[in-house]
């Protein structure tokens, strides 16, 4: 039994080592992407195998799977979402601390799709029926996947804040 134990502490290392090996060459595969229309783009073709090469580490959830994501549009805390097959979604946010700061990533982040994207893909903003915030999204009839923002208020106990979200995927 003795000599089974040596074994194991000297193999377990090494096939600790193998797997973090795979990690690392598997996330040296994806091209490191820094353009706002590269990230915009990439994600767009992610979205058909339901964001695999964009997944990272996988997050305990009790009602839906989540990923930290390996590309950040905003921030540094994006995340995917799956909630079966066909409901996988790349999901940002950031808050400001005023309107005029929160109106300023909204308007950017418009402006930053629509061009990405180009004419094929139609905007249209609609107020959202959940508080007093608004949504722009983005669609294009070829597309099964869509990209909005949202921006909505939020009362804290210190006053009032802002938070900007951005999404890619299903469009219903």
């Amino acid at each position: 039994m003795n000599s089974l134990k040596k074994l194991s502490l000297v193999i377990s290392p090494l096939l600790l080592n193998a797997c973090v090996n795979q990690n690392t060459i598997a996330q040296n595969k994806l091209t490191t992407v820094t353009n706002p229309c590269q990230k915009i783009s990439m994600l767009i073709s992610a979205y058909d195998d339901g964001f695999e090469q964009v997944k990272m580490t996988k997050i305990k959830a009790r009602i839906s799977n989540t990923w930290t994501a390996k590309y950040n549009i905003i921030g540094e805390n994006c995340h995917i979402w799956s909630w079966g097959s066909s409901k996988t979604t790349y999901a940002c946010n950031i808050t400001a601390d005023d309107k005029d700061t929160a109106e300023r990533y909204y308007n950017n982040a418009q402006q930053t799709i629509q061009q990405c994207l180009g004419d094929a893909w139609l905007m249209t903003e609609t107020p959202r029926v959940a508080d007093k915030g608004r949504k722009s999204t983005f669609s294009a009839p070829n597309k099964q996947v869509s990209l909005s923002t949202h921006i909505i208020p939020s009362d804290s106990l210190f006053g009032k804040k802002w938070t900007i979200y951005y999404y890619i995927g299903n469009p219903n």
